[in-house]
C-alpha cells in the first residue's frame, strides 16, 4: 500500500524554542509516526506533500485548494491520503475537502483522513502520534473524508470541535430521532452526492478566496438589534447564527428581507448541533422565511462555519442564477445598486413595535457579533 501524507503544520509539529521561549515547528513527519509502524500496516512506499503553513489560524481557500491539487495530482497512485494539519481550523478543512473531493474521493475508491493533535510534541501525554497511526489504520474508501482524533472516527460533515482545549475537543452526535424520523449521524449521508455539488471540480483558488472574502457569519441572540447597513452593503453573502432553530427578531427579518434579492442571507442555528428549522414541531417556521427570500433547506443541519464554507463554494460555482451579478462585477451587490435596496412589497404589516424597532438604529453594543 502507498500513503500520500500532506502536512500543513499545527500543534502536532510545535515545540518550545529554548532561545524565544516561543512555539516553533520542531518536529517532523517521521518523528511522529516511524516507518516500522507504515510497514506493520502495510505501508511500504509513501510521499509526504509539505504545504509550508506554521498554523490552522492561517488557513486560507488558497491552501485548501493547494491541498486538493495535491490530492487530484496523487490520485492515480495513492488510494490513502493523511492530511495533518492544525486542529484550530480542521473541521473546516475537512468539511470543504469534503465538498470538493468527496465524489472523487469515493468514484476512485480512495480515502482521505484528517489528523491533528491538541497538545503539542514536546508535551507529555502528546496525542500526535497514535492521531496519526489510527488515521493511518481508519482509512475508508465509501465515506469520502474522514476525521481521525483521540481513538474517534468523524464524518467530515458532522464532526465539530466543542472545546479549545481538551483531548476530546472533536465530537460528532450519535443518532437520534430528529423531526419525527431517526436521524443516523455515523454512515455516509444519504444526501452526500448531492451536496457535494460537481460543479466545484471546475473552481480555482483565487475565484473562491475573492467570494470568501465578502460572505460574513453574524452570531445574533439576546437584544440583538439590527445590523450595521455599512456592513451588509459590502457583503457577497451573509449567514445569520440565530438561536434554537433560527429563530430571528421581527425586526431583523424585515431589515434583512429587504436584502435577499441582492444577496444571499442564509440562517443558521448556533448551536453546535441541529437544524436551522422545525416544520415537525414548529410548523410553518420553514416557509416563515423562505417565502421572504431567505435559504434554509440546502443548508440544515450544518454549523454556521460549513454553511458560509459551502455558501462560498456554491457561490462562486455559479448555482445562485439570482445572484450572478456578485460574479460579474467582484463587488458587493450593493455597490451595484448604488444604493441601499427599498423595501419590498409586505405580505403582512408588521406590528407596531416591529416598525419602531426597524426605524430606530440600534443602540451601541446591541449591534451582535460579526465573525
Amino acid at each position: 500500500m502507498h500513503i500520500t501524507f500532506i502536512i500543513t503544520g499545527g500543534t502536532i509539529f510545535q515545540t518550545k524554542d529554548a532561545k524565544t521561549g516561543c512555539m516553533v515547528i520542531g518536529a517532523r513527519l517521521d518523528d511522529i509516526v516511524s516507518p516500522e509502524f507504515l510497514v506493520s500496516m502495510g505501508v511500504y512506499t509513501s510521499r509526504c506533500i509539505d504545504l509550508n503553513v506554521r498554523s490552522g489560524a492561517d488557513l486560507t481557500y488558497e491552501i485548501i485548494f493547494a491541498a486538493r491539487d495535491a490530492i487530484r495530482d496523487n490520485l492515480s497512485r495513492s488510494a490513502v491520503f493523511i492530511l495533518v494539519t492544525g486542529t484550530d481550523t480542521l473541521e473546516e478543512f475537512a468539511f470543504c475537502l469534503d465538498l470538493l473531493l468527496g465524489n472523487a474521493l469515493v468514484a476512485a475508491s480512495a480515502s482521505l483522513v484528517v489528523t491533528g493533535a491538541m497538545k503539542p510534541y514536546d508535551i507529555e501525554g502528546y496525542d500526535g502520534s497514535s492521531n496519526v497511526q489510527q488515521a493511518v489504520q481508519a482509512n475508508a474508501s465509501k465515506f469520502g473524508v474522514l476525521v481521525v482524533l483521540n481513538d474517534s472516527i468523524h464524518l467530515a460533515r458532522y464532526v465539530r470541535k466543542v472545546d479549545s482545549q481538551l483531548m476530546g475537543a472533536f465530537q460528532s452526535h450519535p443518532g437520534p430521532v430528529r423531526e419525527g424520523r431517526v436521524r443516523l449521524y455515523y454512515g455516509p449521508p444519504l444526501d452526500a452526492a448531492a451536496w457535494r455539488d460537481p460543479r466545484f471540480a471546475s473552481l480555482d483558488a483565487a475565484a473562491v478566496a475573492a467570494i470568501g472574502r465578502r460572505v460574513a457569519i453574524w452570531v445574533t441572540g439576546v437584544s440583538a438589534g439590527l445590523l450595521p447597513e455599512a456592513l451588509v452593503s459590502s457583503l457577497a453573502g451573509l449567514v445569520v447564527a440565530a438561536p434554537g432553530t433560527g429563530s430571528l427578531a421581527a425586526a431583523l427579518i424585515e431589515q434583512l428581507a429587504r436584502w435577499t434579492s441582492h444577496i444571499p442571507v442564509v440562517i443558521a442555528t448556533r448551536c453546535a448541533v441541529g437544524s436551522n428549522f422545525d416544520d415537525h414541531y414548529y410548523r410553518g417556521s420553514r416557509d416563515k422565511y423562505e417565502r421572504r427570500g431567505f435559504l434554509l433547506a440546502d443548508f440544515a443541519h450544518l454549523t454556521a462555519t460549513q454553511i458560509r464554507n459551502m455558501l462560498v463554494l456554491r457561490l462562486a460555482a455559479g448555482l445562485y442564477p439570482q445572484y450572478e451579478h456578485l460574479l460579474r462585477t467582484g463587488k458587493s451587490a450593493a455597490s451595484e445598486q448604488g444604493a441601499q435596496p427599498s423595501a419590498p412589497p409586505r405580505r403582512h404589516p408588521p406590528d407596531a413595535a416591529a416598525a419602531a424597532t426597524e426605524a430606530t438604529a440600534p443602540a451601541a453594543g446591541d449591534t451582535g457579533v460579526a465573525v
